[in-house]
C-alpha cells in the first residue's frame, strides 16, 4: 500500500516513523513520533505496520559463517618482512598513497632535472649492476601488487563480501513476497 498517496504524510515523517519502529531514534523522537501516532490515526497505522515488521526482521536468526577463511589472521602466520609489507599496503592506505605521491615526484623531478649524474667512487659497471638489481626488485613489486588486487577483487570481493549482500538482498525480497501474499488476506476479513 502506498501511504504517501493516501495521507499527508511526509517522506521526512515517514523515515522518522521508521526509524522509531525499528528502534534507532532518539528517547526524544521516540516520544515525539508517539504522542503523533496518539493524536494522527495514519500515523498510528504506520507506526504499528512498521514495528510488526522490524519485529518479524528482528526475529530471523542471524547465521554463523563457518567456512574456510580466505586471509589468515597475521598473528597465525609466522611474521616476516612480506606481512610487514603486506599490512601497510593494504592496513594503510594512507601511506602507500602518500608513497606513491612522494616516488612520483621524484622520478618526475629527476626526469626535469637534466644534469649530467656524476657517480663519485662509483665504477660504471657498478651503476649499471645497482640499476639492473632496481628494476629487478621494481617488478617483483609490481608482480605483488598485481597478485594482491587480483586476490582483492576475485577472491575476497566476490566470495566474502557479494555473497553475504546477495543472501540478504534475497531475504528481504523473500519478506516483501511474503508481505504482499498476506496484503489481499487482509483485506477481504
Amino acid at each position: 500500500m502506498n501511504y504517501k498517496k493516501s495521507s499527508n504524510i511526509s517522506e521526512e515523517l515517514l523515515d522518522r516513523i521508521i526509524s522509531v519502529a525499528y528502534g534507532s531514534a532518539s528517547f526524544f523522537e521516540k516520544r515525539r513520533i508517539e504522542k503523533l501516532a496518539t493524536e494522527n490515526e495514519a500515523v498510528k497505522e504506520l507506526l504499528d505496520e512498521y514495528k510488526s515488521t522490524a519485529q518479524a526482521v528482528h526475529s530471523i536468526p542471524k547465521e554463523e559463517y563457518t567456512g574456510e577463511l580466505k586471509v589468515k589472521n597475521i598473528s597465525e602466520l609466522s611474521k616476516s618482512i612480506f606481512d610487514d609489507f603486506y599490512l601497510i599496503l593494504i592496513g594503510k592506505p594512507v601511506i602507500t598513497a602518500v608513497t606513491t605521491v612522494l616516488l612520483i615526484f621524484a622520478i618526475t623531478f629527476s626526469l626535469f632535472n637534466n644534469r649530467e649524474l656524476t657517480y663519485e667512487g662509483y665504477s660504471v659497471a657498478e651503476v649499471q649492476k645497482a640499476n639492473l638489481e632496481t628494476k629487478q626488485a621494481l617488478q617483483i613489486v609490481q608482480n605483488i601488487f598485481s597478485k594482491t588486487e587480483d586476490k582483492i577483487k576475485y577472491d575476497i570481493l566476490t566470495n566474502e563480501v557479494s555473497k553475504p549482500i546477495k543472501d540478504g538482498m534475497n531475504t528481504v525480497n523473500k519478506l516483501f513476497k511474503k508481505e504482499k501474499e498476506n496484503e489481499p488476506s487482509e483485506k477481504k476479513s
